[in-house]
């Protein structure tokens, strides 16, 4: 647990193995992504189905430690979410390969608008880059492993003590790559702010309080900018408290 909470306040990533999901099940989705759109309908449905809930799975006993780390109740970060009825959306990144690598990115700079993206990734071809110290480092994956990485939703409910991360894709100059993100994001229709036990005379609260709705529709007005979306949020709070 507190290596879980140092790589949050840290990096806003981590991999994690021993997670409970079954493996097979990781290697059979991943590797029938390519003929998934010429599978039945019953077969798609069954299998992402059956991914989806063992993922939201993970997802739920990483909020609770989440949660126990920051000194809240247990499921203070899930019920802020909406409890079971959650936001969450699985999407397939696709990445051709491309002779000349460096005239392009396969996902520009940004961090994730919702609350915590699970990611299986292409354990043979590597893209996913995170910044840290204004250096882009490229994620190695773990064999069988899941990539976690913190969303702005969590930034802001931990008043920054966790913070999202900032990350893009690179592609590959021979292989194509595909990797599978699962987003498990707050109810859409609540309001997400700090958490009051978060919140003291000595820090306090530094974003105002706004509806994961709001917040998606005020940064696709601007487009993927590394982290300036949710660190102009925090801006206009203090500037609004002062």
């Amino acid at each position: 647990m507190r290596r879980l909470s140092s790589a949050c306040k840290d990096w806003g990533f981590f991999q994690v193995v021993n997670h409970g999901v079954d493996v097979e099940l990781m290697r059979n989705i991943r590797e029938i992504w390519r003929e998934f759109f010429d599978l039945p309908l019953d077969s798609k449905q069954d299998l992402v189905g059956e991914y989806g809930k063992e993922v939201s799975k993970l997802g739920g006993k990483l909020m609770k430690i989440f949660s126990s780390n920051l000194g809240l109740q247990e499921d203070g970060l899930q019920d802020a979410f909406g409890g079971e009825e959650f936001g969450g959306c699985l999407r397939v990144n696709f990445y051709p390969k491309c002779p000349q690598p460096d005239l392009t990115l396969g996902l520009s700079s940004h961090s994730d608008p919702g609350g915590m993206t699970i990611l299986l990734p292409d354990e043979n071809v590597a893209g996913l880059q995170v910044r840290k110290a204004g250096n882009w480092v490229t994620v190695k994956p773990v064999p069988s492993a899941f990539i976690i990485n913190i969303g702005d939703q969590i930034q802001v409910l931990s008043n920054a003590i966790y913070k999202s991360v900032e990350h893009r894709v690179i592609v590959n100059s021979a292989k194509d790559r595909v990797s599978l993100a699962f987003f498990y994001n707050p109810r859409g229709d609540l309001l997400i702010g700090p958490s009051k036990e978060l919140v003291k005379p000595d820090q306090p609260a530094l974003y105002p309080s706004m509806t994961f709705n709001e917040y998606r529709l005020f940064i696709r007005t601007k487009g993927p900018c590394g982290k300036a979306q949710v660190e102009s949020i925090k801006s206009s709070s203090i500037s609004s408290r002062n």
